[in-house]
């Protein structure tokens, strides 16, 4: 049954709490209201919409939906535009449920069953924080890019995997409320880093649970500001990102957000190098080789330094000469 189908106490008994962000997504925001309404649960559960100050008609259509299943719908429509990181914040503080199932209005869930077996994880395993399961990505049009992500075994998955790389799809991911307040106040400093300080905060202590399943369709947003950045921008990204986490985390992770760190500022230092930027991709080589312990990357992070090295001074001796000649 439906959240709507219930007739319960939804106050009362409410267990997961739908978020929708959404922002000029008037021609997608029905197809992921009507993947949701879709659910069969024995539970009730709420469908809340945070809009940030849309120019398009996607409150109309939310409340269009509202008016049809007015116990089951709430929307959260801003007058002003406050940003992606303060949307899903505020968003989720709106929640009522136990747990709150994310999903963005440009994308959808493909699978009925998926709220039920996310909460009967999460109710069963209190040691579990976040229900996650895979995903397909999608472009606009409906064209399959990737059958099944990421690409990492089901069950369990702690601090060290998720900080390795960033693998929970945000429509994938169900979460005990209340894990957002472990959110520092840098995060509405890096948006685009939405949900990957959740998921590492929210496992200490805690642990990922991956359902061995495909669920939803994460839609490939080629309109983003962020998209067409390239893969500089994303390693600053990165690296600023754990520079910034590694002071909230416990001192047993910290070797393994240097190492990561590292990692990110040999790619950084190795694309400058590319560009031309020598002094600036020496810094990054620099950065590359303090990062990780001293006996971690000791191969790769000594060949970026050196090769950025010998680029600078090489591009610095043809000056020398000609500054020699005058």
């Amino acid at each position: 049954m439906t959240g709507a189908d219930t007739g319960l106490n939804i106050e009362r008994e409410l267990l997961v709490s739908v978020a929708i962000t959404s922002y000029n997504h008037a021609a997608l925001l029905p197809k992921a209201l009507d993947s949701v309404l879709v659910q069969h649960t024995n539970f009730p559960f709420e469908i809340v919409i945070g809009d940030d100050c849309s120019t398009d008609d996607t409150v109309a259509i939310a409340r269009e939906y509202q008016s049809k299943h007015p116990e089951l719908i709430r929307i959260v429509a801003r007058g002003t535009n406050v940003g992606t990181q303060r949307n899903y914040y505020d968003l989720f503080e709106q929640c009522r449920g136990k747990y709150i199932a994310w999903l963005d209005a440009d994308d959808y869930w493909t699978d009925p069953a998926k709220l039920s077996l996310q909460a009967e994880v999460l109710e069963g395993d209190a040691s579990i924080a976040i229900c996650g399961h895979f995903v397909r990505w999608v472009t606009r049009d409906g064209e399959v890019m990737r059958p099944r992500y990421p690409e990492l075994t089901r069950g369990v998955h702690g601090t060290n995997d998720i900080l390795e790389k960033n693998f929970m799809p945000s429509p994938s991911a169900m979460f005990r409320n209340g894990l957002q307040h472990k959110l520092p106040a840098w995060y509405f400093e890096v948006p685009p880093l939405t949900d990957w300080p959740l998921w590492v905060l929210g496992t200490c202590p805690g642990s990922i649970y991956m359902i061995d399943r495909v669920m939803a369709d994460y839609t490939l947003n080629t309109t983003s500001s962020f998209w067409g950045k390239g893969d500089l921008f994303w390693h600053e990204m990165n690296a600023d990102f754990y520079e910034r986490v590694e002071r909230e985390l416990p001192t047993e992770f910290h070797r393994k957000v240097k190492d990561r760190k590292g990692a990110e500022y040999e790619e950084i230092a190795y694309i400058l190098r590319q560009q031309g930027k020598y002094s600036e991709s020496r810094e990054a080589a620099w950065r590359a080789f303090r990062s990780p312990a001293v006996g971690d990357r000791v191969g790769s992070k000594t060949k970026a330094l050196a090769a950025s090295l010998v680029r600078e001074l090489q591009c610095r001796i043809p000056r020398t000469k000609k500054l020699g000649a005058k």
